[in-house]
């Protein structure tokens, strides 16, 4: 639906003037737009003037009008005009007015038989003039089909490819969207042809008659592999509609109906119209595209189209997009004034603080291994233990995965110094204890360091696939890595690591095995260790029934229990599988597709349990005593906002929320929680619609009152880039890195912070340039792109460890010894 332009949208663009806000992504916006001379509505699609500084976007994106005015044809939304030169590059297309096919199903249910052949035959047609163009579309799914009133509209060229040329918008970094996918998708985008949009087109079919997808609902792992072994459920498919999807459906691509095929098998008994709820979603697009075309001027805020008709006041709605955009992480520049704005600019700059690892958070499942930055690998057992003795340290600090780290003398590396060192490798995941440092690498290797000194002790590798090459979000936005490697996990004089399908304990000081233990025999490990009780946690996957949580011991690596965990959710599909989190007191918490779950650790049975709803995601859960604080998100027009929620441990039965004012949580992610306070990041991240400065955010954990801000300077957006850490909780200090400093604040065991203090790092590597090149056929890889630095602090050392693998061993500012 249509939305008012905000106080910075611009009034016109190129020959348009602007009506309306039809939506935004991470590429930029989409608005309703007007030529003046009887040519009718336009969708206006314009880019951030930050991502169009690069050149070579500039040539992608006039390569993508070139290849949008090529493809003419039925059931296409042609393009109107574009400009790449200009100083934002814009291009217009007729505007649809009528909803996506997903919001058509989700507000008025599946399509009888005869209506969804009249909706396949269109699409049928439309794909075949793609084809005929020498353009494979690569992203058919409900969101990309429009439905107008005298029938469908394939839209969004945005990541089509010229089989026969160079990529287009490789800006993009969804290409595909998982449920819609094709066997050739998951394989690789380059292995994309014609017959894998009839794969994709014949999925969102099945979708239209069912509600459902038919590869099911579940963690992204699981939903690929059934794509890529073509495990369809087509049972509610009505039966005439059956033999022609199961036709498209097949694994191998030679043997699937051209599209210009399909609209011929199609075509018979098709619909003449859609049903009555689709004719009246149509009807309201029509009627509120009439109400704005009856205004003097564009729609501004404080008014809907029903009141500038009408008179009358209703709520404001959030607009459909009709045009996805995906975002590209880490490169996410900050976005300037739009194109030929007659308001003013915002003043503030838009600046994002760990674009690479909150895009990872976010976006990264895989069908290899599944990367976070939370990613396991906290410590737990019997609170009484001392702290951090038995339990090693990562990037979220130890024990409850709280975001703190205790502080002690008794456990700081015998002979600890200051020092330089150095990882091989780009690490992507550290943990330390008092006997050894370990990395894994973008290699999917691991590599150990002395704590003491930074002397190397020793390197594990995983034999790798001769087709692999290193981590990376690939073209289809699942995240790699070589031999299924996860983040490393320390406890006491154990390392434990999750690679090439096996959990494998190394003497923290030798590397030299303790015992070996395999998934299963196609299966790997989908998190990282977790260890607590005397056993150790992981996730197991991808399997086509989801994910399964088991438990080893943690002396001999004998599987100990194992617990399927599916989703109760069977209508959508979810980037998450059921990750350990941190445990408690024999308690196992993990996430997953339908909540947080609280399992026994001893048998696995469950205690307790959040639900969720898609539009509230609990993404984070800290456990400090008696709650575990969760950071629960919802989406809104204006991008994502964060409640920090209490559940009472271990039922999960809700305690009420830490009051934070208003607009603090906006784009924000909880980093730590102690007994006084709560730590905030305020990322600026780039599906944001409003301005904000990244900045670190200091609360009181019972009250919500502000105690400190701490802004961030933070260059994101342009190379060189600046990178910042989390923020940790060392006993009575606050901690953070760049690439140049490291950062404190002394907290007095009150939570009253004293004065930020800086302290230049040597050796640090100082902003680092991002690397220009092609994403399209290898994805994002991560060896290549400019991610966050670690802070683990350890008995009063801290190691920080840089993405380009230096690693400084300081003290920590500003806290005494003890």
């Amino acid at each position: 639906m249509l939305s008012p332009l905000r106080e910075d949208s611009p009034r016109r663009i190129g020959p348009y003037a602007i009506r309306a806000r039809l939506g935004a992504g991470g590429m930029g916006e989409v608005f309703l737009g007007d030529r003046g001379d009887g040519s009718g509505p336009a969708a206006v699609k314009t880019v951030r003037r930050d991502v169009a500084q690069d050149p070579g976007f500039r040539n992608r994106f006039r390569r993508e009008i070139t290849v949008a005015r090529s493809v003419t044809g039925p059931r296409l939304a042609p393009l109107l005009d574009g400009d790449a030169d200009a100083e934002v590059p814009w291009l217009a297309t007729e505007y649809v007015a009528g909803p996506t096919l997903s919001a058509a199903v989700r507000g008025a249910g599946a399509m009888g038989g005869p209506e969804v052949r009249m909706l396949g035959a269109g699409l049928a047609l439309a794909l075949a003039a793609v084809h005929a163009a020498g353009i494979v579309h690569r992203d058919v799914k409900p969101g990309n089909v429009m439905l107008a009133a005298d029938g469908p509209r394939l839209i969004d060229f945005g990541i089509a490819r010229d089989p026969g040329g160079t990529p287009l918008t490789t800006t993009s970094r969804m290409v595909g969207s998982p449920a819609f996918m094709s066997p050739e998708h998951v394989a690789g985008s380059g292995r994309v042809v014609p017959a894998s949009d009839v794969f994709c087109l014949a999925s969102v079919l099945c979708y239209a008659a069912t509600g459902r997808d038919p590869f099911g609902d579940g963690p992204v792992a699981a939903v690929l592999y059934r794509v890529k072994y073509v495990e369809a459920d087509l049972t509610e498919v009505p039966e005439g509609l059956r033999a022609v999807l199961e036709e498209c459906l097949t694994a191998d691509p030679a043997a699937r109906p051209t599209a210009a095929a399909l609209a011929g098998l199609l075509a018979p008994g098709a619909a003449d119209g859609w049903p009555a709820p689709v004719t009246g979603q149509i009807a309201e697009y029509r009627r509120e595209l009439a109400r704005v075309g009856a205004l003097d001027g564009p729609l501004l805020p404080g008014y809907t189209p029903t009141e500038a008709a009408t008179g009358s006041r209703e709520a404001p709605r959030h607009p459909t997009v009709a045009t996805d955009f995906v975002l590209r992480p880490p490169q996410t520049p900050a976005p300037a004034p739009a194109p030929e704005q007659t308001a003013p600019p915002r003043s503030r700059r838009r600046r994002n603080l760990l674009a690479a690892l909150a895009a990872l958070v976010l976006l990264g499942a895989a069908t290899g291994a599944l990367l976070a930055l939370r990613e396991g690998g906290r410590g737990g057992g019997d609170p009484k233990e001392p702290a951090a003795v038995l339990a090693g340290i990562d990037a979220q600090g130890g024990r409850e995965g709280a975001g703190t780290v205790p502080y002690g003398r008794d456990v700081r590396p015998a002979g600890w110094h200051t020092w330089q060192g150095k990882v091989t490798g780009r690490p992507f995941g550290c943990a330390a204890g008092r006997d050894v440092l370990v990395c894994r690498t973008t290699a999917g290797s691991y590599e150990a360091l002395s704590p003491s000194d930074g002397k190397k002790l020793w390197d594990y590798s995983a034999r790798l696939d001769a087709d692999e090459v290193g981590a990376r979000i690939s073209p289809t936005g699942q995240v790699f890595m070589p031999s299924g490697s996860t983040r490393p996990a320390v406890y006491g004089d154990q390392v434990l690591l999750a690679t090439g399908g096996r959990i494998v304990s190394l003497d923290s000081r030798t590397g030299e095995p303790r015992w070996d233990t395999r998934a299963g025999s196609t299966h790997g490990f989908e998190s990282a260790p977790l260890v607590a009780d005397g056993l150790v946690f992981a996730d197991i996957g991808p399997t086509p029934q989801g994910a399964q949580v088991a438990a080893f011991d943690l002396a001999t690596g004998k599987e100990k229990w194992r617990k399927p965990l599916v989703g109760d959710n069977l209508a959508k599909v979810d980037e998450y599988d059921f990750w350990p989190l941190t445990t408690r007191d024999g308690v196992l918490y993990l996430r997953g597709q339908d909540g947080l779950r609280a399992l026994r650790t001893k048998d696995g049975a469950e205690l307790g349990r959040r639900e969720e709803g898609q539009d509230s995601r609990c993404y984070d859960a800290l456990i400090r005593a008696p709650h575990v604080y969760c950071a629960a998100y919802t989406y809104a027009d204006d991008g994502p906002h964060m409640a920090v929620q209490r559940l009472r441990i271990p039922s999960l039965a809700s305690d009420g929320e830490i009051p934070l004012p208003d607009g603090v949580t906006d784009d924000a992610a909880l980093a730590a929680v102690d007994d006084h306070v709560v730590v905030l990041v305020r990322t600026g991240l780039p599906w944001a619609e409003d301005d904000i400065d990244p900045e670190i955010v200091l609360a009181g954990r019972d009250d919500g009152r502000i105690l400190a801000r701490y802004p961030l300077d933070r260059r994101s957006f342009s190379d060189p880039v600046n990178a910042v850490s989390l923020p940790v909780i060392v006993a009575d200090t606050l901690v953070w890195a760049d690439s140049t400093s490291l950062y404190s604040v002394a907290l007095h065991g009150t939570g009253k912070p004293g004065p930020l203090r800086t302290t230049a790092l040597k050796g640090a590597p100082g902003p680092e340039t991002r690397k220009d090149y092609d994403t399209l056929q290898w994805g994002n890889v991560l060896s290549d792109e400019v991610l966050p630095p670690e802070v683990l602090p350890v008995g009063g050392a801290v190691y920080v460890i840089q993405h380009g693998g230096q690693v400084l061993s300081v003290p920590l500012p500003g806290a005494s010894a003890s």
